[in-house]
C-alpha cells in the first residue's frame, strides 16, 4: 500500500511542489532528491526534467543540465519557459547560437512576453547577426515602445547593417527617451556622419559635447566636421577645446593648425602643424606645413618640411612635388627638377605631379620640356583646368598668343573655381599682347570678380588700361588709386622711423627694387645700369633688391656694382619689409610699377622714409605711400600732376638714361633706301601697341607713299595666326601683303634696324626702348604725342637728342612728315647724319649728368622729410 501511495499522481505532485519550494529558496541539496524521486516514478515528467536540468546547471554541471532540459522540451515542446531556461543555460556556457535558437522558440511560443524578444535580440547581437537582432528588437519595441535600451540597441543593429540613416532616427528616439544620456546622442552623430549628413551630424556631436564637456571623442568629431564643412572659425574653437582636453592629440593639432593657416593667424597655424608633426610623426602635417610656407610666400622654410616628410615616407610623390616647387621658387633649379621628376616616377598617373614638373621646367627656362609635361598632365586629366591654364601661360611666354587664347578659353569652360581667376587673367594678358584691349580689360575685370584682392590680377588690369586708347585718363587714374585699398583693405600700421638719423646731408642709403637686373625680358639693363654704375659713392650707398630668379651676365654685373646685393624673389612682403628696414634704407626706388613681377603691395607698407617711382611703367602707381615719381619737362604733360598720386620730380634732361646693349652691329654708311631701292618704314614695338588708330594712320602713310614698305618685328610675327591677323588688319586699310615685312625677334636687337630708313612710333602707346634702339642705330623716329604718359615717350626721347621736329600732335602732320622723310632725301639725310654720335652726346645718354640729377632729386626729397615736411614739387627743368 505504501508503494502505491508513493507513486500516486497526488503524491508525486506534492513531492514536485516540495522540490520547487526548496529550489526557489536556494535549498538545492534538498531539492535534487525530490526531483529525482519524481523522475524515478515518472521518467518523462517534463516539469521535473526541466527543473532538475536547471538545478544541475546551477550546481556546476551545465552540460548535464542542458541534456535534461532538452528531454523536457522533447516531452512538452509547447512550454516557452523550457525554451527560455534552456537558452539561459546555453548562454551561460557560451553556446550563443543554440541560446538564440532557444530564445527564438520561446518568443514564438509566447510572443507577448517582452523578455523573450529581448533575450533573442541580445543573443543575435552577440553572434553578430545584426539583421536577426534588428527583427527581434522590433518585435520587442512593438510590445514596449518606451524601452530606451531596446531602442538604442536597435539603432546599433541598424548601424551595423550599414543603414546609418535609419540608425540615426532610432538613436534620436533613444536620446528623446533619455535626454541626459550622451551615448545615444554621440552615436546619432556618428550615424548621421556616415549617412553623409554632415551638418546634422555636427549638431548632434555638439549636443554630445555639451552634455559631456570632457568627452574627447565628441570634441574630435566637432573639430573634424567643422573643418570638413569649411567652417574654419568653428574648427579653431573646437580644436582649441580638444587640445585643452588632450594636449597630446596629434590629429587635433594638425586640424587646428590647418584651420588657423586658412583663416586665422597663419603663423600660429604653422606652430600647431609643427607640434602635430612631433606628437604624431607622420607625413600629413609636414606636407600641410610645407604647403603653408609656400602659399604664404616663405618658400625657404618649405624644403625642410618636405624632406622631413620624405624621411617618414620615402618616395612620397606628394612630398617630392612640393619639394620641387619650393626649390624652384628659391632658384635651386637643378635640385628642383630632380625632385619634380622623381615625383612623377613615384606616381606616374597623377596629373598634378606632371603639372608641377612642367611649372618647374618653365621656371628653369626650359620651354620645350615644360610644354611636354603640361601635355602629359592633360593626357592624364583632359578636363583638368590647371593643365589648360598652364599650357596657355606657356604659349603666352612663347609668343603663341592665338594658341594661348584657345587654351585659356578651354580652361574657363571647365569652371574650376580655384583656376578661373588665373585663367581669366592670363586670357586678358594674351588679348592685350594682341592689341585687343577692350576684350583684355573685360577678361581682367572678370578675373577681379573672382579674386578682388589679387594684386597680380589688379596690376595686369592697370597695365592693360595704360594701352587702352579709348579709356578716359581720369578713369584710369581712379582705377590706379583703387589698387591700394583693394589689395590691402585694412591699412597697415603707421610706420615709425624714430631711429633714423635725420641728418639731411649725410650719405644716403638708396635701395632699388626691380625684377629687371638682367638682360631680358625687361628694360632694366638699358635704364638701370647707368644709375647703379655711375652713382656717387661718396654721397649715396646703393642696395639692389633683385625681385626675380634668373641670372645672366648682366645680373652679375649689377651685383658687382651695387654696394649691397639682395636676392629677394623668394621673400614675402613682410620679410622684405623687415630686411629693407634692417638695411636702413632712406630712399626706396620702385623700378617696376604694375608690370610683371612687381612688388607694389610692399610699398603700401612703407618700409622706407622716402619712396620714389622710376617710371619704366608708363603711369602713376596710384599709391598714396609713393612719395615721388621722376619726370621731365617734355615727359610731363600739362595734366600730369593731377593724374599722379606721387609728387613729380622734373629732371633737367631726360626722365631716363639709355645704355645701349653690347653689340658689334653699327648703323649703315648710307640710308637703306639707297641700297634696297625701296624706302622702308618700320616698327619693332610690342604688338599690344598696334591699336586701331595706329593701323589706320600707318595705312594712310603707306597710301601716301605707295612705293614704300613697312617692316614689323615682334614675337609671333614670323608666321602663324598672329602674323595672319596683322596682314588682314592692314589689308582692311588697303595695304597689300607684298608691302609688309613681318619678322620675329632675333638674338641681336639692333641687326634689323640696318634695314630701316625711318621708324614709326605707334599712336597713343609710344615706343620706349625700341625708340632708343632705333636712334642708336641711326634711324630717325616719327612720333605723335598725346596727354597720357605713354603717349609722351617719343616727345622726351626725340627732344633729348635734338629731333623734336619729328614729334607731332596731329595725324595729318604725322602723314605729311612721313611723306617728306620718304621723298626728300636731303631732309632724311639731315635727320640721320651722325645720329648715333648726336645721341651719345645728348641728355638721353649723359649718364654722369643724369645720375647727378637723380641723386640731387633724392637729396631734395630727403631734406624735406628730415625737416618734417610733406612731399612737394621738385622742378629742375632748364630755364
Amino acid at each position: 500500500m505504501s508503494a502505491s501511495r508513493d507513486s500516486s499522481p497526488a503524491t508525486l505532485q506534492k513531492t514536485l511542489t516540495q522540490a520547487v519550494a526548496h529550489h526557489q529558496n536556494g535549498r538545492l541539496v534538498e531539492a535534487r532528491p525530490l526531483y529525482e524521486r519524481v523522475l524515478r516514478q515518472m521518467p518523462e515528467q517534463s516539469d521535473a526534467l526541466h527543473l532538475l536540468g536547471l538545478l544541475t546547471a546551477q550546481t556546476g554541471d551545465p552540460e548535464s543540465g542542458i541534456a535534461l532540459i532538452r528531454k523536457a522540451v522533447a516531452q512538452d515542446g509547447a512550454q516557452p519557459v523550457f525554451r527560455l531556461n534552456l537558452g539561459r543555460v546555453l548562454e551561460a556556457v557560451g553556446r550563443w547560437a543554440d541560446a538564440a535558437d532557444a530564445y527564438g522558440h520561446a518568443a514564438r511560443l509566447a510572443p507577448l512576453v517582452p523578455d523573450h524578444h529581448r533575450l533573442e535580440a541580445a543573443a543575435q547581437t552577440k553572434l553578430g547577426r545584426a539583421e536577426a537582432a534588428a527583427r527581434a528588437f522590433r518585435r520587442l519595441l512593438a510590445l514596449a515602445p518606451e524601452d530606451g535600451e531596446a531602442v538604442n540597441a536597435l539603432a546599433d543593429a541598424l548601424y551595423d547593417l550599414g543603414r546609418p540613416g535609419l540608425a540615426a532616427d532610432w538613436y534620436g528616439r533613444a536620446s528623446a527617451l533619455a535626454p541626459g544620456e550622451v551615448l545615444a546622442v554621440y552615436n546619432q552623430g556618428a550615424a548621421l556622419r556616415d549617412a553623409v549628413r554632415p551638418r546634422d551630424a555636427l549638431a548632434a556631436f555638439r549636443r554630445a559635447a555639451a552634455l559631456a564637456p570632457l568627452l574627447v571623442q565628441a570634441q574630435e568629431q566637432v573639430t573634424g566636421l567643422c573643418h570638413a564643412l569649411g567652417d574654419m572659425g568653428g574648427t579653431v574653437e573646437a580644436g582649441r577645446r580638444l587640445m585643452a582636453l588632450e594636449p597630446g592629440h596629434g590629429e587635433g593639432a594638425k586640424i587646428l593648425g590647418a584651420a588657423l593657416a586658412a583663416a586665422g593667424p597663419w603663423r600660429e597655424g604653422a606652430a600647431w602643424l609643427e607640434r602635430a608633426a612631433v606628437l604624431a610623426p607622420a607625413p600629413d602635417a609636414l606636407l600641410v606645413l610645407g604647403n603653408l610656407w609656400q602659399e604664404r610666400g616663405h618658400p625657404a622654410a618649405a624644403p625642410r618640411c618636405y624632406r622631413r616628410a620624405l624621411a617618414l615616407a620615402p618616395g612620397s610623390a606628394t612630398a617630392l612635388t612640393g619639394l620641387g616647387m619650393a626649390l624652384s621658387a628659391l632658384g635651386a633649379m637643378e635640385e628642383a627638377m630632380i625632385a619634380a621628376r622623381r615625383a612623377v616616377r613615384a606616381d606616374p598617373e597623377e596629373a598634378g605631379h606632371a603639372l608641377n614638373a612642367g611649372a618647374v621646367e618653365h621656371r628653369a627656362k626650359r620651354p620645350e620640356e615644360a610644354r611636354a609635361w603640361f601635355r602629359r598632365a592633360l593626357a592624364l586629366q583632359p578636363d583638368g583646368a590647371a593643365g589648360w591654364t598652364n599650357l596657355g601661360s606657356h604659349a603666352i611666354d612663347a609668343g603663341a598668343f592665338d594658341d594661348a587664347l584657345t587654351l585659356l578659353r578651354r580652361a574657363l569652360t571647365l569652371r574650376t573655381a580655384e583656376r578661373e581667376a588665373l585663367a581669366s587673367s592670363n586670357l586678358g594678358v594674351a588679348l592685350m599682347a594682341l592689341g585687343r584691349h577692350g576684350e583684355a580689360v573685360a577678361a581682367l575685370r572678370a578675373a577681379l570678380d573672382r579674386a578682388p584682392q589679387d594684386a597680380e590680377v589688379r596690376s595686369n588690369l592697370l597695365f592693360c588700361l595704360c594701352f587702352a586708347e579709348e579709356a578716359d585718363l581720369g578713369a584710369v587714374f581712379d582705377e590706379h588709386r583703387r589698387f591700394e585699398r583693394a589689395v590691402m583693405p585694412l591699412p597697415p600700421a603707421v610706420p615709425r622711423f624714430d631711429a633714423v638719423n635725420r641728418n639731411p646731408e649725410r650719405r644716403l642709403r638708396v635701395g632699388y627694387l626691380s625684377p629687371d637686373f638682367q638682360r631680358y625680358p625687361g628694360p632694366g639693363y638699358h635704364f638701370l645700369l647707368p644709375l647703379i654704375e655711375r652713382h656717387d659713392r661718396s654721397a649715396v650707398e646703393v642696395t639692389c633688391y633683385y625681385a626675380d630668379l634668373p641670372k645672366d651676365a648682366a645680373t652679375d654685373r649689377f651685383a658687382a656694382l651695387a654696394d649691397r646685393w639682395r636676392p629677394v624673389a623668394a621673400l614675402p612682403d613682410g620679410e622684405l619689409e623687415r630686411l629693407i628696414r634692417a638695411d636702413g634704407i632712406d630712399v626706396l626706388v620702385d623700378c617696376g610699377g604694375h608690370m610683371s613681377r612687381n612688388r607694389m603691395p610692399l610699398f603700401i607698407r612703407r618700409p622706407a622714409p622716402v619712396q620714389v617711382s622710376l617710371p619704366l611703367y608708363p603711369n602713376t602707381t596710384g599709391l598714396t605711400a609713393m612719395d615721388y615719381q621722376f619726370s621731365d619737362h617734355r615727359f610731363a604733360a600739362a595734366n600730369a600732376d593731377a593724374l599722379h598720386t606721387e609728387t613729380l620730380i622734373r629732371l633737367p634732361g631726360s626722365v631716363l638714361c639709355y645704355r645701349p646693349a653690347e653689340s658689334a652691329v653699327t648703323p649703315p654708311d648710307r640710308p637703306p633706301v639707297e641700297m634696297a631701292g625701296v624706302f622702308t618704314f618700320g616698327s619693332f614695338n610690342n604688338l599690344t601697341k598696334l591699336n586701331a588708330s595706329t593701323l589706320a594712320l600707318w595705312g594712310r602713310v603707306l597710301a601716301a607713299v605707295p612705293e614704300a614698305r613697312l617692316m614689323l618685328k615682334w614675337r609671333g610675327l614670323s608666321g602663324g595666326g598672329v602674323a595672319r591677323r596683322v596682314l588682314d588688319a592692314f589689308a582692311a586699310h588697303g595695304v597689300e601683303e607684298s608691302r609688309l615685312l613681318l619678322r620675329g625677334t632675333a638674338p641681336d636687337p639692333y641687326e634689323d634696324y640696318r634695314l630701316l630708313d625711318c621708324a614709326l612710333d605707334p599712336v597713343f602707346a609710344n615706343g620706349g626702348t625700341t625708340t632708343c634702339d632705333a636712334l642708336w642705330m641711326g634711324v630717325p623716329v616719327l612720333s605723335i604725342a598725346g596727354e597720357a604718359m605713354i603717349s609722351r615717350w617719343g616727345a622726351t626721347m626725340l627732344g633729348s637728342v635734338g629731333l623734336g621736329g619729328l614729334v607731332v600732335e596731329r595725324e595729318d602732320d604725322y602723314v605729311a612728315l612721313a611723306v617728306r622723310l620718304a621723298t626728300d632725301r636731303a631732309f632724311l639725310a639731315a635727320q640721320r647724319a651722325g645720329l648715333r654720335e648726336r645721341m651719345a652726346r645728348s641728355p638721353l645718354m649723359d649718364e654722369a649728368g643724369y645720375v647727378r640729377a637723380v641723386e640731387a632729386g633724392y637729396r631734395l626729397a630727403w631734406r624735406r622729410w628730415c625737416a618734417g615736411l610733406p612731399p612737394a614739387r621738385i622742378d629742375m627743368s632748364p630755364a
